[in-house]
């Protein structure tokens, strides 16, 4: 009996042993592709680049033999981060579905620092904080689980939070659960002459043909239009064009896509196609990719004024950059990220389903000849929140803008 189990005990460590091996071996493995990838890919070919290469092979042979897959996505992302150059970044299965699909487990609240106090600007409808009574104008003391407040924190953490109404303190209980925010377009009449559209994002899906003109001509009756791009991190280049379309009309230059690495100097116009499948063909066919509107959409020719902030990036500045020269627009608010190349996404089956990584391509110019990458915009009027109007619930920028 005593032989039988030490030859099980024996069987059960060589198997864990050989599991082990196999899952280390995997995450080297998996390593190596993302530094041939980036070999093969990464839109810059300099002495930087090979340094960082030699470098990331080094790192995929020396993965420790007790390293994890989180302290894999951590050595790797630090790694990413020493070229400097956004979108160069891994993701989790958690943070894939924030990203294509809006989906996280969240709270509902949306809250920015305002003279060091976390005042709620938003509370999703349906959520869990909006059920727990939340409003927009609260200023919270205390986010449950941490001492810090953040406003990561107070999107993510459950318990129960303390805050000031006026002059009541309160105590408000909230569970984060899974949430899938709708970020499409939103249209607001604020009087006869004046609108705000909302673009939480410029994802494909929230710019199909037929809504986006039907959104278009809603457009029209109005003077005025106020863009609000705060918090909108990017989405489709096509997509981006539509809404584009509609402001800068048909045929107008927005930039120009260009793969430093390309051998061949052909070049197109990016066609009216949402299609991730489309604009990565034309991206191994073309040098440069001209970025034009798109004709076949309503025009709106009055007064334009986009808003935007820190977190505006990718084709949202795109889109903030070429409405600095329209007649009749103005950017104001806060300056954008600086995050402007197209990048491709692939996938890492390695790790475990739902795990990508994405590969700067190409770089953005503007028709004059400048990049976005690293410099962002600067608005034509910087905005600042207004602490006392925050608590009562009032976006000052939106009032500025009329």
């Amino acid at each position: 009996m005593k032989r039988r189990f030490l030859f099980f005990s024996l069987f059960v460590a060589s198997l864990s042993l050989g599991i082990f091996i196999n899952r280390v071996s995997r995450l080297r493995e998996v390593y190596r592709s993302i530094c041939d990838l980036s070999e093969e890919h990464f839109y810059r070919d300099d002495d930087h680049l090979e340094d960082w290469l030699s470098k990331c092979h080094r790192h995929a042979a020396q993965f420790p033999l007790t390293g994890s897959v989180e302290l894999f996505m951590d050595d790797v992302q630090q790694l990413m981060g020493e070229l400097k150059v956004s979108h160069f970044s891994i993701y989790s299965p958690v943070q894939e579905g924030r990203l294509w699909r809006s989906e996280s487990l969240d709270t509902g609240l949306r809250a920015r620092f305002i003279e060091d106090h976390l005042v709620v600007f938003q509370v999703i409808k349906a959520s869990a904080a909006d059920r727990a009574g939340f409003r927009s104008g609260d200023d919270i003391v205390h986010v449950p689980g941490i001492d810090q407040l953040t406003p990561w924190g107070a999107e993510h953490r459950s318990g129960e939070y303390q805050l000031r109404r006026g002059n009541k303190t309160l105590i408000l209980t909230v569970v984060a659960e899974p949430l899938v925010i709708d970020e499409s377009p939103q249209l607001t009449a604020l009087n006869v002459r004046t609108a705000r559209l909302e673009i939480p994002s410029f994802r494909s899906e929230f710019f199909a043909q037929k809504s986006w003109r039907e959104m278009a001509e809603r457009l029209l009756p109005f003077q005025h239009l106020i863009v609000d791009l705060r918090d909108n991190v990017g989405g489709n280049f096509a997509a981006m064009l539509r809404a584009l379309s509609v402001l800068q009309c048909s045929g107008h230059l927005a930039g120009i896509l260009v793969q430093p690495r390309f051998p061949t100097r052909a070049q197109a116009d990016l066609d009216d196609n949402t299609s991730d499948e489309y604009q990565i063909g034309e991206l191994n066919h073309y040098r440069k990719l001209h970025l034009r509107t798109f004709k076949g959409y309503p025009c709106f020719r009055g007064r334009v004024t986009v808003l935007t902030d820190a977190y505006t990036s990718s084709v949202s500045e795109i889109f903030t950059s070429s409405l600095l020269h329209r007649p009749g627009a103005r950017v104001w608010g806060q300056h954008t990220a600086g995050d402007v190349v197209l990048a491709v996404f692939y996938d890492l089956p390695g790790l475990g389903a739902g795990y990508s990584f994405s590969i700067p391509e190409a770089v953005f110019y503007t028709p004059d000849g400048h990049q976005l990458e690293g410099q962002g915009v600067w608005p034509q009027r910087e905005l600042y929140y207004d602490l006392n109007q925050a608590l009562h619930g009032v976006d000052n920028w939106v009032r500025a803008a009329f």
